[in-house]
């Protein structure tokens, strides 16, 4: 593959899906690690309230008029100097008792505790989530400041595991959407695939209509409509066909009546008058062989138009050398593999046969045929070792009715035909001097 098909509805199935898959993908790895964090935040706040609950109920006032706490808190975390979690309850003007996991370091309780919640605030070994309460202690006494605090770390470092196994889980999630969107989009656009085998196979000619028993409801009307189209096209097609036929038919009864009547001017010794009548006749006759054959030729153009170029030359070739076998000629034939030429078969064969049979009837011995590719055409070339064509003729012979020498059979309407055959598919016929003398007739046609 040397490229991407942006305008393919593989590719805007894919783009569009991937795009809301990753946008999608994006939205929730936020939402979720936005939710994880309140709860976790929600968790660790709710947790160190229940130690500050806990610190204000083992607080006493000693004799002496100072606080003490008669117990070890729950966590055992508060014993270890800068563990991240930290208590300490201050006696306002008085003494202040803080927990051994501060290390003989102090909290900034604040100047008016209780006015807000856990907030984040810098502490003796890093910032932490801190909330001071002024509370009675149970045993009475005056009031005191109780403050509880976490390490911002170990919240912040639950949150990082939880956003690092989120963010792997989501790609693993995001990868295997995307692989299905691919078998899915690959097993959706099947019958797209099936369609355009179809269509190929219609236009090479190996099918005369698409099928309509194995097409999507969605595809079901496009097909029966294309179906509809070919046959309309083929019965115009057809008609024409007729039209032309009857039509040359009804000019034929009047000319040969005309060419009857100037005979008898001929005997009646108006010869030079009829002389002039016939040549127009044998004119508008050739006119109308001319328009016959061609009508004949490309009355079955239409879908089927590629066709393998070996096999039908081979055929041809086979044809001419028993047509002309009386003149012993020689065949070199040499054809590129695999070739194929947009034209329908009978137009190429037509073609072609004109081709070498003009060959056949100007050669002295030889005839040589060769079919290759030649970028996006395919040039087929017949050369002759015949007396050839002078350059300033080339183009005349072309035309409808041309003869060079009137003795040579034929009726001056095969190279016109075929040139009009290969201009229908957007070919060429050139005629050029043969090395060694002799005429190289050349069709190319697309590939």
């Amino acid at each position: 593959m040397t490229g991407i098909d942006t305008q393919s509805l593989r590719f805007r199935f894919i783009a569009a899906s991937l795009l809301w898959l990753g946008l999608a993908t994006l939205l929730a790895g936020v939402f979720i690690a936005s939710l994880y964090r309140s709860h976790t935040t929600q968790r660790f706040t709710s947790e160190l309230g229940h130690h500050q609950d806990e610190l204000i109920g083992i607080t006493r006032i000693d004799p002496a008029g100072r606080p003490s706490v008669r117990q070890p808190l729950a966590d055992p975390l508060f014993l270890l100097r800068g563990s991240g979690y930290y208590w300490q309850v201050e006696q306002p003007g008085g003494v202040t008792v803080t927990s051994p996991s501060l290390g003989g370091k102090r909290l900034d309780s604040g100047a008016t505790p209780d006015d807000r919640g856990f907030q984040k605030v810098p502490g003796p070994f890093g910032s932490v989530m801190q909330h001071s309460q002024r509370a009675t202690p149970p045993g009475g006494g005056p009031p005191l400041i109780f403050t509880i605090a976490g390490a911002s770390d170990l919240l912040d470092n639950e949150v990082a595991r939880l956003h690092r196994d989120l963010a792997f889980s989501l790609i693993v999630f995001a990868a295997l959407m995307a692989a299905g969107i691919m078998l899915q989009i690959r097993f959706g656009l099947r019958p797209v695939r099936r369609l355009g085998d179809w269509i190929e196979a219609l236009r090479r000619g190996q099918i005369s209509r698409l099928p309509e028993s194995d097409v999507p409801s969605e595809f079901l009307a496009i097909v029966t409509r294309l179906n509809q189209l070919l046959d309309a096209q083929a019965t115009l097609v057809s008609r024409a066909r007729v039209e032309t036929g009857n039509l040359a038919h009804n000019l034929r009864t009047p000319l040969a009546l005309i060419g009857d009547e100037a005979e008898q001017l001929a005997r009646a010794g108006r010869g030079p008058a009829a002389a002039f009548i016939l040549d127009q006749c044998a004119l508008i006759q050739r006119q109308i062989d001319y328009h016959m054959m061609r009508a004949a030729a490309a009355g079955t153009r239409g879908t089927s138009a590629v066709t393998a170029v070996a096999p039908l030359i081979e055929r041809i070739v086979e044809a001419m050398r028993r047509l002309h076998a009386e003149r012993g000629l020689r065949f070199d034939v040499q054809i590129e593999a695999g070739l194929d030429a947009r034209c329908d078969p009978g137009d190429l064969s037509e073609i072609v046969s004109n081709l070498i049979d003009n060959g056949c009837k100007w050669a002295a011995s030889r005839v040589s045929v060769s079919a290759r590719a030649a970028g996006q055409t395919v040039r087929i070339a017949v050369a002759d070792d015949g007396p050839g064509i002078p350059h300033d003729k080339r183009s005349e012979v072309l035309d409808v009715g041309v003869r060079l020498d009137p003795s040579t059979p034929g009726t001056g309407l095969g190279l016109a035909i075929s040139r009009d055959m290969a201009m229908l598919y957007g070919g060429e016929i050139t005629l050029e001097a043969r090395d060694g003398g002799g005429l190289v007739a050349a069709v190319e046609l697309p590939a």
